[in-house]
Order: C-alpha cells, then sequence, then structure tokens
C-alpha cells in the first residue's frame, strides 16, 4: 500500500511538471511567427552562431562558478554539475515565465534537496539574484559613464514606457484561470476537515519555527558579510558572465544586420535584464 502511495504521488508529480512546462513554453511563444525565426536562423553565419552560443555558454558556466562560489560561503557543499543542472531549470522558468526571475523559486526549491542546510540554500539564490542586479547595475551606467560625450550627440535618448496595466491585460485571460484555479483550491481546502487541518497545522509549524528560521537568516547574512572578499569575487564573476552573455547577443546582432557599437549592448542589455525582472511579461 504505501508502495502503491509513493507511485502515485510521482505520477502526479511528474504530472504537474509537464503541466507546468508546457503552460511556460505556451506562453513563451505565444503568437511568435516561427518560420520567420527558422528564416533568420538558417541566415546566420554558423562560424559566427557557433562563437557566440560558445560565449553564451561560458557565460552561463561563470554564473554557476558564483553560485557555487556563494554556497561554499555557507559551507554547502553541491557538485558544480549538480549545481549547473538546477541553474539550467532556473534559466527555463526565466524564460518562460511572467518576470526574468520566474527561476529562481524552482532552483531555490530542489537545492534544498541537496543539502540539510535548506534555509540557507535557498537564501543562497537570493544572494546571487541581488548580486546580479547589483552588477547588471554597475555594468549599464560603468558603459554609459564611460561613453565619450561626442558620441551621444545626435540623440542618444533611453525612453521606455513599462506600460504595466497593457501587459497584464494580454495575459488577462490566463490570470483569470489562475485565479479561479487558486480560488477553487482555497475553498476546496478549507471545505473539508482534513484541508482545515493541514492549514492549522501549517499556521503552528510556522508560529513554532519561525524564530529559528529567523535567526538562521540572521546568522547566514552575518556570515556573507563577514566574507566580503567572496561577496566581491561574485561581483567581478557577474561582469564576467554578463559580459560574456552580452558578447554572444552582440554576435548575432551583427550578424542579422543589427549595426550598433557592442558598448550600447552593454548599456541596453543590462538594463533590459533589470527591467525584466519586473513580473509584467514572460521572460520580462
Amino acid at each position: 500500500m504505501p508502495e502503491a502511495r509513493v507511485r502515485k504521488s510521482r505520477y502526479l508529480s511528474y504530472f504537474l511538471r509537464f503541466a507546468v512546462a508546457g503552460t511556460a513554453l505556451y506562453l513563451a511563444f505565444r503568437g511568435e511567427n516561427f518560420s520567420e525565426v527558422v528564416d533568420v536562423l538558417f541566415g546566420l553565419n554558423l562560424w559566427i552562431l557557433a562563437a557566440a552560443i560558445g560565449c553564451y555558454i561560458i557565460g552561463q558556466l561563470i554564473f554557476v562558478a558564483r553560485w557555487s562560489l556563494l554556497l561554499k560561503v555557507q559551507s554547502i557543499k553541491i557538485g558544480f554539475w549538480s549545481a549547473f543542472r538546477l541553474h539550467l531549470l532556473g534559466l527555463f522558468y526565466n524564460n518562460c515565465l511572467p518576470g526574468a526571475i520566474g527561476g529562481d523559486l524552482p532552483r531555490a526549491w530542489y537545492v534544498t534537496k541537496h543539502t540539510d542546510k535548506k534555509l540557507e540554500a535557498a537564501l543562497s539564490v537570493f544572494v546571487d539574484r541581488v548580486i546580479g542586479l547589483i552588477g547588471m547595475l554597475i555594468m549599464a551606467f560603468g558603459c554609459y559613464w564611460f561613453i565619450p560625450e561626442e558620441s551621444r550627440e545626435g540623440g542618444f535618448n533611453f525612453s521606455f514606457e513599462l506600460n504595466f496595466f497593457d501587459r497584464l491585460a494580454e495575459y488577462k485571460s490566463v490570470l483569470i484561470w489562475l485565479g479561479a484555479a487558486f480560488a477553487v483550491g482555497i475553498v476546496l481546502l478549507i471545505s473539508n476537515s482534513r484541508g482545515r487541518s493541514l492549514v492549522i497545522r501549517g499556521f503552528n509549524i510556522v508560529r513554532r519555527h519561525g524564530a529559528s528560521m529567523l535567526g538562521k537568516v540572521r546568522q547566514s547574512v552575518r556570515i556573507y558579510c563577514h566574507k566580503w572578499l567572496a561577496i566581491v569575487g561574485a561581483l567581478l564573476l557577474t561582469f564576467c558572465c554578463q559580459g560574456m552573455t552580452v558578447v554572444a547577443m552582440w554576435l548575432v546582432g551583427r550578424e542579422i544586420g543589427i549595426d550598433v557599437p557592442a558598448k550600447y549592448y552593454f548599456i541596453f542589455f543590462p538594463i533590459s535584464w533589470l527591467l525584466g525582472a519586473v513580473p509584467i511579461s514572460v521572460g520580462g
């Protein structure tokens, strides 16, 4: 009987994973003209494309090295390739869920399966994201600062509109279905005694372990503050990994006819990634 229950739970887990992944892919590629995408891809120089892919992969490996460094600060030992697989999982959801940080939650969830220091491991994902955002901000403003003044003449303007409600309206039906499903789930949960007992048990667990969790968070933050050299190293790795990604974008951009100096890529891509953290569209 327990084996049947475990098997049923495993199948349900697989179903939920495929459902979430399928929904994410649908949201990411809805409305795209695949024939145009294929034509552009086949029109690229293979050597340039290979170089861009190589730069991008190197950037992702540096990204994992940065996260591994933050994990080691907390004395959490996870293999590099295990961390790389978790990073790829997060990268998938970053590009397929609203906002460019949607993949951090799955990454934080799954990394806790690899260590007993679950809270510290999940916190490392948050610290990793904060360092990444700070690094992108420094990169964007640093590159803007070092652009010669004369090259800005002729209308180097940066303006944007978030159009939050317009973006939100595009996903109105999806949000309605998600809200309805959430409401139905809440009603089903509290409409029976077992569900109510689960809610009460959850509140009791939070109340009982809340102080302990806050203590662990303070201790983790204190460790990061004491290991400031590791934080500086993580910030330097941020410049490297984001720089390699921008170079990959620049190579592809040149190949498809976007004749823009590389320094503008180092300004606008970090800014777009920062804005992408706001959950107003799929993949930011």
